[in-house]
């Protein structure tokens, strides 16, 4: 019994790691296009395979604001070769899985299939990539959803917050909208079909999978329609760099019972998840005290929320804390998680630290014993968006973490907020 038992709990273990403990490999086509793969567990029958495009909503302008919205939702339509029907019948015949995700530095088309299937979708991508029609009719149906997304986005506060600390942060570029909204140029099908030709270039996309070697999903690469595509050079670079710019962004409610204030600091790439780790918000226990950082602490006594976040992007991250409370506590309840942030989390203690690292280190690990967490990682890899967010890379930050953080933290942050504007904080009052 015991035995059996240390077996299988080997054999849970070999596996959970096994993404991980594969080096993934990055090949390049004679086009142009980066094939990134991982081969994960050889008794597994499943694989992954995505198009990512790096043309997200940071690379609109003011004619084209919204398109990467668009075009995501234009994934897995009418192609030259296939009908959407029949892409989604055969799918399902496959026991396969269709998404599209938008960010603001990608547009990614994701198929999760068995392994046998993947020559079959590699072919599909590769029609989506170089003959999907953007017919008018499609574009209406299309826009009927895009208007939906953008709708939920708009009732969700963390949401407009988020998206509101990025506008406050980076003005254009990153700080451009994940949604199409109503005020966008984009109306027509032609004019998504022009986004998509400037995107759909092979030095602005990669195709990246799992359950399969690098050399083979190549080979598959160039049989497929993503071989006609161009190779401009380069994955897509912005025309200006990303600048932190400073300032706030606010969203008045007035009927809002609950306001959220979202603080965000300036960092470096590699760090920005291990020093949101520093800021301790995260709840290891669904019940009770929630951790032993002061934010965690503080927030447990007073009655509110705080959550901390990143975001790391290929030249700018992002790490600050999300403040939710009834309306008229808000203010306060950002006052006191400023003066925590500057009098514990910028002079953190070495215990502090090592809870930080050890709580990034485990996000790492687990987010590599995942198939969507090593698509992820292949995506920064294959475009250069790095560092990778893996064990390694925060051993590589440990050392030098309380320093970095007193830096980060010692300086003014950007902030944005939703609900009571007379009730809400003015970041240049608290301190920084």
């Amino acid at each position: 019994m015991l035995r059996s038992k240390a077996a299988a709990i080997g054999k849970f273990a070999a596996s959970a790691r096994s993404y991980a403990s594969v080096a993934p490999t990055v090949l390049t086509t004679a086009n142009g296009i980066k094939v990134a793969a991982a081969e994960g567990p050889a008794d597994s029958p499943l694989a992954s395979v995505s198009l990512v495009i790096n043309h997200g909503s940071r690379f609109e302008t003011a004619e084209t604001s919204g398109a990467a919205h668009y075009l995501k939702a234009f994934g897995f339509r009418n192609t030259q070769d296939r009908t959407s029907f029949r892409t989604v019948r055969e799918a399902e015949l496959n026991g396969a899985t269709l998404t599209a995700e938008a960010t603001r530095e990608n547009i990614t088309y994701t198929v999760q299939c068995f392994r046998d299937a993947l020559p079959y979708f590699v072919d599909i991508l590769g029609d989506i990539a170089a003959a999907t029609k953007f017919t008018e009719h499609e574009f209406r149906d299309i826009a009927k959803l895009v208007r939906f997304e953008a709708l939920g986005a708009r009732e969700d506060p963390v949401a407009r917050v988020i998206g509101g600390v990025h506008q406050a942060a980076f003005r254009s570029g990153l700080g451009n909208s994940l949604y199409a909204l109503d005020s966008s140029p984009v109306v027509t099908g032609d004019a998504v079909r022009q986004y998509a030709q400037d995107a759909m270039q092979a030095g602005k996309v990669a195709i990246v999978a799992t359950g399969v070697d690098a050399a083979t999903l190549a080979a598959l690469v160039s049989e497929s329609k993503l071989a006609a595509l161009t190779n401009s050079g380069a994955a897509s670079v912005p025309s200006v760099a990303s600048k932190f710019t400073g300032g706030a962004h606010q969203i008045y409610e007035s009927a809002a019972p609950v306001s959220h204030y979202a603080l965000a600091f300036e960092s470096d790439a590699a760090s920005a998840p291990v020093l949101a780790s520093l800021l301790g918000a995260q709840r290891r226990l669904k019940w009770g005290a929630g951790g032993a950082s002061p934010l965690a602490k503080l927030a447990f006594s007073s009655g509110f929320s705080v959550e901390s976040f990143s975001f790391a992007y290929s030249d700018a991250a992002l790490v600050g804390v999300l403040v939710s409370a009834p309306s008229v506590q808000i203010k306060a309840a950002v006052e006191k998680v400023a003066g925590v942030i500057q009098t514990d989390v910028a002079k953190a203690s070495p215990e502090a630290v090592l809870r930080a690292v050890a709580s990034s280190r485990l996000d790492a690990a687990e987010a590599q014993a995942t198939q969507q967490g090593v698509v992820r990682e292949l995506s920064k890899l294959a475009l250069g968006h790095g560092p990778l967010c893996t064990v390694e890379a925060v051993d590589g930050v440990a050392s030098g973490l309380a320093q970095n953080a007193a830096k980060v933290f010692g300086n003014k942050p950007v902030a944005a907020s939703i609900g009571l504007s007379q009730t809400t904080a003015y970041v240049d009052t608290l301190g920084f």
